[in-house]
């Protein structure tokens, strides 16, 4: 797993963040799931790679792990709420989805028949024959695919995307059981006021990755990125590849009560002026190089550029 995806399934393992996330996409802002009644759910689901006993390698599992997975309960109601989070574009990403739902169901199924059968409940063939009663119910499982690559989205939506089928008037086509793709695209959002937490100002920040000046148009312009949390600090740091900003985080944190901020305004400004150093410093590199391509002496150069002789010679070692 990359940094990037470290990043983001770090940020969003925290409940508050998460249950935004949720309520923006699915709930167009409205507070449905309370972060309060999130809890942590196993990422992790192991499958066997063979059933048959003669096969190779049965009985052996693998494991498949989710990115983020948390429980929520609501009253007497138990949910299972997942995020998937890509950088790039997966054609098969409704499948993933719909494999790793299957999952969690199997691993449900598979607990209630470990318990039935401990507890002694199958009584009737039915019963032994599938391991379960009747009345035995398994939770539902709703999981968000967040594509934040800067590539457009051109895979599938859904599994009837991704299948085959005879032409327009394929009369099994209206019999597919497909299956949808939930999936949030960050660079097709335009409206980001269904968010609540940091994560609105960490999504907008990431429309302007191509866009180095209405970044810190947007940074200075909004007082929240003078407030930011560290881990939305972080995030934007890795998300925007600004790793200077995340080395010099102490420069910019102040404390507002018992609570660290950090200032991206500040730090952004810092960088735009390391920027325009880095341009003045390959300027006079590139003048050097071509009073010396020109013949001038040392001495000459000096006068020019207003530098020492050692730094016209470690030039003149790269040329």
């Amino acid at each position: 797993m990359g940094k990037i995806s470290n990043t983001i399934n770090y940020y969003f393992g925290d409940s508050k963040r998460f249950a935004d996330l949720f309520n923006a996409v699915f709930f167009q802002g409205r507070m449905v799931v309370e972060p309060e009644a999130l809890s942590a759910e196993s990422e992790i689901y192991h499958q066997p790679v063979a059933e048959k006993p003669e096969a190779e390698n049965s009985g052996i599992r693998v494991e498949r792990v989710r990115d983020v997975c948390k429980k929520l309960r609501t009253g007497g109601v138990l949910r299972i709420l997942a995020l998937e989070n890509q950088n790039l574009v997966d054609y098969a990403m409704p499948f993933r989805c719909m494999q790793y739902d299957t999952m969690e169901y199997g691993k449900q199924l598979n607990e209630i028949r470990r318990r039935n059968e401990r507890e002694g409940r199958l009584n009737t063939s039915a019963e032994v024959f599938c391991g379960l009663l009747k009345k035995d119910r398994i939770e539902p499982v709703y999981t968000l695919c967040l594509y934040h690559g800067e590539e457009e989205w051109d895979g599938p939506r859904s599994l009837k995307d991704m299948v085959n089928f005879e032409g327009k008037e394929d009369i099994f086509e209206k019999l597919f059981n497909d299956y949808p793709l939930r999936l949030y695209c960050l660079n097709e959002a335009e409206n980001f006021e269904m968010f609540h937490t940091e994560v609105k100002q960490l999504f907008q920040a990431l429309q302007y990755r191509k866009d180095r000046a209405g970044l810190r148009r947007l940074l200075v312009s909004d007082p929240a990125y003078r407030h930011l949390d560290k881990d939305t600090l972080e995030a934007m740091a890795v998300l925007l590849n600004m790793p200077a900003v995340w080395e010099k985080k102490t420069s910019i944190m102040s404390t507002n009560g018992d609570k660290e901020e950090y200032d991206m305004c500040q730090a952004v400004r810092e960088w735009a002026e390391e920027e325009r150093q880095i341009g003045r410093d390959e300027s006079r590199v590139a003048i050097v190089k071509n009073l010396v391509r020109r013949g001038d002496t040392d001495e000459a150069i000096m006068q020019v550029v207003e530098c020492s002789r050692e730094y016209i010679a470690n030039i003149r070692k790269d040329m």
